[in-house]
């Protein structure tokens, strides 16, 4: 993220049509002033950190045009859709080439002047493209694959042209190769854009879910606005089966919410007034009125959408490969075109050399290599967001694999969040249970929302601060609250059920007797864990003889009782030094310094804020079984991207080995090349279907 002297800007980039072209265009911007820069050839997108005392998003923009493509700002209208290769040039092409082919196998005759025509007529609709990009990459010193299909179809044409005004009858021609060799390409990056839009389509179902007009009340006037309009404190109205546009606390009605959007489970929770709905719940019953408590920009489901974006647009450590490997790609398949033609020449056939060279140069692919990697990454992300599991960055995906330790916290995340009483102090009065409830509603931590159920009573709160490890303190009424453990007051509790304690200013502290359960899944959690070769430890601040009857009924052997949150991230340092890489699980405030210190931070939604900062991985709802989910997500993600590595270096390997030696001629090469990216780009939609 950047830091406070610098600012970020999102751009859509257009003009793309290879990994070569991402590449060039982060060169590009990495050279201004200040600017850290990061293109993504799968969304077509470009992050920039850049300091606003050097640079302005004009100049930004001006890098790209400079770089011989176009930019514009997120969200704002682009010069060009991004799926830029229309339909009716591929059909009309398709159709000459057909004529060309058939020609070529003797189906029927057309003279070598008509077979120029349409030959030319192709290279005009759909090479076009291909030679504008060649032109403006030599103008730039660079090369892409479009050079390489340009330099194959284009020697084809020129020597058949050549060789049809010069009136050599007896000499072959190319006419069909010609044609043929960018209307299969065109087809290819036809199909790649449409696969590349569904790869896109989970986070683009995200953002849909709050666009459109709602019923509103500004002021106390009644208007319909669109969506992104709303702000903080309108009136909203959500009909049954609208989406909730924003962030709302209900005022009237009674209705359930589906919240599947967001957690990823359709199971209805019910909603009154006094209840906080989130932006993306779909109301499925009664009508409902709610207070915007945040503006459509800024609410829940925004900022949940915002946060895959920008992880999808982070690159990890093996994309980062793959783009060294793509940069070299181009000068090394030229030079092997220009040693296979001399090769060829040399034994005597300048139309084998000629052939043999078009086809090396056609059936190179560096953009199966390019795509190998984020398009995995996107696919995985956006299929773990719609299943209620944030994850923060693609290195994320590759630290999962690695880990051969997890630390569960216990309170909270593999308990149940919600306590409940075995005993009340005798001496506990109503307007006392009215400040406790007050102060402890104030938190999100499992006990303090079982003392927060104590009363309904909205008092005023002030200066509330947690205290890390121990509980928190605040001032309800002009008297100060304190709830934390019996040890932090010196109170010695016997062995037994769960405390806390609670002291009015001076008073002597009441103490609480809960009552603790554990949360539906997490028997199988630790199951799946263990089945999967993951060591298992229960990391908590409770005592041990409350630890341990739930470590063993849960099947945990390895138990760390009664530490301190710097305890916590100690005893994962500890097990990082003995070569361990290690996950921490967690919810509270206590767990934070642990979710940052382990290799990889998992923490519940339902926690409290500075811990999901502190996570890699966020898991939204109440599923603590997405954990082992996630894990499997990102092996399967790391498996896809494998396959694709082996597939695009094994092709281009063979296929250019292949066409070096005569094997394949310029036709079956620009088939294969075509086939290439599709087949990484579909390999990596399978993980849209992968079970979480």
């Amino acid at each position: 993220m950047p830091s406070s002297s610098t600012e970020q800007i999102d751009l859509d980039l257009f003009g793309m049509t290879c990994t070569s072209c991402a590449s060039r265009i982060e060169r590009k911007l990495n050279r201004l002033p200040g600017a850290n820069a990061t293109v993504n050839y799968a969304l077509e997108e470009a992050t920039i950190s850049y300091d606003p005392n050097a640079l302005d998003i004009d100049k930004i923009v001006d890098a790209v045009r400079q770089a011989g493509y176009d930019a514009v700002k997120k969200d704002q209208a682009g010069p060009t859709p991004k799926t830029h290769h229309p339909t009716w040039p591929l059909a009309i092409s398709a159709a000459l080439s057909a004529i060309l082919l058939g020609s070529d196998l003797s189906i029927w005759s057309i003279s070598r002047p008509i077979a120029l025509l349409l030959a030319a007529v192709v290279v005009l609709l759909v090479g076009r493209d291909f030679l504008v990009t060649a032109i403006r990459d030599l103008g730039h010193l660079t090369g892409g694959m479009d050079s390489l299909v340009s330099l194959g179809f284009v020697t084809a044409f020129v020597w058949s042209t050549a060789v049809t005004f010069a009136g050599l009858g007896h000499e072959p021609i190319f006419f069909d190769a010609a044609a043929i060799v960018p209307t299969v390409i065109y087809l290819g990056r036809w199909i790649e854009d449409r696969a590349k839009t569904v790869a896109r389509s989970d986070l683009n179902d995200l953002q849909a879910q709050i666009l459109g007009d709602v019923m509103i009340k500004r002021q106390g006037v009644e208007m319909i606005v669109p969506a992104s309009e709303i702000l903080r404190e309108d009136v909203v109205t959500v009909r049954p089966g609208q989406v909730v546009p924003t962030d709302i606390t209900v005022t009237i009605g009674e209705s359930t919410v589906d919240t599947a959007i967001i957690t990823g489970e359709s199971d209805p929770t019910p909603v009154a007034p006094g209840i906080n709905v989130l932006a993306g719940s779909l109301n499925r019953d009664q009508l409902l009125e709610g207070v915007a408590t945040t503006s459509a920009q800024r609410s829940f489901l925004s900022q949940l959408t915002l946060q895959v974006a920008q992880a999808q647009a982070r690159k990890a450590n093996l994309e980062r490969i793959s783009d060294r490997i793509s940069r070299v790609f181009v000068p090394i398949v030229i030079l092997i075109a220009i040693a296979t033609f001399l090769a060829w020449l040399a034994e005597g056939s300048a139309t084998r050399a000629l052939v043999a060279a078009i086809a090396v140069l056609v059936v190179a692919c560096p953009c199966s290599l390019g795509l190998a990697t984020p398009i995995a990454f996107l696919v995985a992300t956006s299929r773990a967001a719609r299943s209620g599991i944030l994850i923060q960055s693609p290195t994320v995906l590759e630290q999962v694999p690695k880990i051969d330790t997890v630390f569960l916290d216990k309170t909270g995340t593999l308990t149940d969040a919600t306590l409940s009483f075995d005993h009340l102090p005798a001496q506990l009065s109503p307007i006392e249970r009215e400040r406790i409830a007050a102060i402890a509603q104030a938190s999100t931590h499992p006990v303090a929302r079982a003392l927060g159920t104590l009363s309904t009573t909205q008092l005023s709160v002030e200066a509330v601060k947690e205290l890390p490890g121990s509980g928190m303190v605040g001032t309800v009424d002009g008297h100060t609250i304190t709830i934390a453990t019996p040890q932090f007051f010196n109170i010695q509790t016997s062995d037994g059920p769960r405390t806390v304690a609670c002291q009015i200013d001076d008073q002597p502290p009441m103490i609480f007797t809960l009552r603790e359960t554990l949360r539906d899944g997490a028997t199988d959690l630790v199951q799946a864990l263990r089945d999967n070769g993951i060591q298992i430890v229960m990391l908590t601040g409770d005592r041990l003889n409350n630890a341990e009857p739930l470590a063993r009924a849960l099947g945990i052997e390895t138990i760390r009782a009664n530490v301190q949150p710097a305890e916590k991230s100690a005893a994962i340092r500890d097990a990082q030094a003995l070569g361990k890489r290690v996950a921490m699980v967690g919810d509270g405030i206590n767990d934070a310094a642990a979710l940052a210190q382990a290799d990889l931070g998992i923490a519940l939604a339902g926690g409290t804020d500075i811990a999901k900062a502190s996570a890699d991985i966020t898991i939204l709802g109440d599923d603590i079984l997405k954990v082992p989910g996630a894990i499997g997500l990102a092996r399967a993600t790391l498996r896809n991207i494998h396959q694709n590595f082996a597939w695009a270096i094994g092709y281009n390997a063979v296929a250019i080995t292949l066409a070096a030696v005569g094997i394949l001629n310029p036709m079956l090469a620009a088939a294969l090349m075509a086939s290439s990216s599709l087949i990484v780009v579909t390999n990596a939609l399978r993980l849209r279907r992968w079970h979480l």
